[in-house]
């Protein structure tokens, strides 16, 4: 079962996280087994790596135990334990399917959770972004294995499973397409995640579109999600954050309108459908934050219109300031420091904050290029920025040409979260490597930073929360590292 967006950047999108489970009709219609779906109770759980980061824009729910929640049929009685939230997970439970989603940072967690219901006789599935690329690893921890998109595929799991014929292995590839956006139940989401009422600064996660026409060596949507762009119905749409609204936000004196994370892939392909979504998104009375393409920030009537339909945020891959290591990226003939800056400065002006996400490669970047992103990052008081060691996670394109040249040194999944060099370096010990990136990373969060930070940019207290939220986790993790590498300050 899979997670919000299909990118698999655990740093950066927490929704992080598209099910891996379907939606055909196969109804079974006799008395007896409409029965036995009364009595049917299905656990979802979403697991947190162990390294996970504590500063994840965390979303109010996981996003592929939401869609497996609103396309299961009313009768199946459904609780969900999100350890994000810290929900405790009963082992003892009368439970009839255990079904777990992962990323790749979740893996090794969601295996060991796996074992512990199997060893007391539960039936498990397992899905998600990494199960989906890894079914024979996953396949010694379940029951059944669920690879690819759920929403033709999940009916078929529970009546197999309520019929006692569960299959070992259901490939979205042996059913129809996906090609709608399945409207989220947020209703049954609150119930049976027993969340409570949040204000706006926690994010309520949704879908305005799925998929995205473009193949990024190190996004994972190509090959999981598809090129195929749906967009939801603007109606049903409407009714779903209305819905939401009910269901979890509370007006508090400091947020007068909800926050939703739209955990699309690609919110506009081209300009026209973008100013569709958020003509849309302006009359929902809504704030919301976004994954965003560079090359739109460079339009001033696209800014406008991002602002004036409750844009708080986007986040941008900037990937790079150093040309040459654009260039590495195919986009250096697009992009440069200097555009950054001033697409920074301007969304700035006009009541928008960029958080820019920044790679780090041990093949391009020098210790030098980390000192130079830190000052690049203060002297434009860079929104919550992100920074990343690149990381080649299974399902994308670069995964396999790493693994292809032999260049993956550690598969070790509980590593696979942006702060760990798991790939070959010529140039540098791991330990240094890490080393010098915590230590940047945590200078890029100083108080200096911070107060800056608040000061230039909009919305000072989401920059304010944010930063210290950031700041702590990076300390924490460069404290622990020192601490088991005996690194002295």
């Amino acid at each position: 079962m899979n997670g919000n967006s299909s990118k698999q950047s655990q740093a950066t999108n927490p929704c992080s996280l598209k099910p891996a489970f379907g939606l055909t009709t196969n109804l079974i219609m006799g008395r007896t087994a409409r029965q036995d779906k009364k009595t049917f109770k299905l656990l979802l759980i979403a697991p947190k790596g162990k390294k996970d980061s504590k500063s994840n824009q965390q979303p109010l729910f996981n996003m592929a135990i939401g869609v497996l929640v609103s396309i299961t049929p009313p009768e199946y009685d459904i609780e969900i334990a999100d350890e994000h939230f810290n929900d405790q997970i009963n082992y003892d439970g009368e439970y009839d399917l255990v079904g777990i989603t992962s990323r790749t940072i979740d893996a090794s967690r969601a295996y060991e959770i796996a074992d512990l219901f199997r060893q007391k006789g539960k039936r498990v599935i397992l899905g998600g972004l990494h199960v989906s690329f890894n079914p024979d690893e996953a396949q010694a921890h379940a029951n059944s294995i669920v690879c690819g998109e759920a929403e033709n595929l999940w009916s078929t799991v529970l009546d197999d499973a309520a019929g006692n014929r569960l299959k070992p292995l259901y490939n979205s590839l042996d059913f129809p397409p996906v090609t709608k956006i399945a409207p989220l139940d947020y209703v049954r989401i609150a119930k049976a995640s027993k969340r409570g009422k949040i204000d706006g600064t926690k994010s309520i996660p949704i879908y305005i579109t799925r998929g995205c026409p473009f193949e990024c060596s190190f996004c994972v949507t190509p090959n999981f999600t598809g090129k195929l762009y749906r967009t939801q119905d603007p109606e049903e749409l409407k009714k779903q954050i209305e819905t939401a609204k009910e269901v979890f936000f509370k007006k508090t004196r400091r947020a007068s309108k909800p926050w939703f994370m739209l955990c699309d892939e690609n919110l506009g392909i081209n300009k026209k459908k973008l100013w569709e979504a958020l003509e849309l998104l302006k009359g929902c009375n809504i704030n919301y934050s976004v994954f965003f393409s560079m090359n739109f920030l460079e339009d001033p009537e696209t800014v406008k219109r991002l602002v004036d339909s409750g844009c708080l945020m986007v986040l941008v891959g900037f990937e790079s300031i150093k040309q040459s290591s654009l260039e590495a990226y195919n986009k250096g003939h697009v992009n440069s420091a200097e555009k950054f800056k001033r697409v920074i400065d301007e969304c700035r002006q006009a009541g928008l904050n960029i958080q820019g996400n920044f790679l780090i490669n041990p093949d391009l970047d020098s210790f030098k290029d980390m000192d130079d992103l830190v000052q690049f990052v203060g002297r434009n008081n860079v929104f919550m920025p992100i920074f990343q060691i690149i990381t080649p996670y299974p399902g994308t394109k670069m995964y396999q040409e790493y693994t292809k040249k032999g260049l993956i040194t550690d598969y070790d999944w509980d590593k696979y979260n942006a702060s760990n060099l798991v790939i070959h370096s010529a140039s540098y010990e791991p330990v240094a490597f890490q080393h010098k990136f915590l230590s940047s990373y945590y200078k890029a969060y100083s108080w200096k930073n911070i107060v800056n930070r608040v000061r230039k940019n909009p919305y000072k207290f989401l920059n304010l929360i944010t930063s210290l939220a950031f700041r702590k986790n990076i300390e924490e993790q460069l404290d622990t590292f020192e601490r088991n590498h005996n690194i002295r300050k």
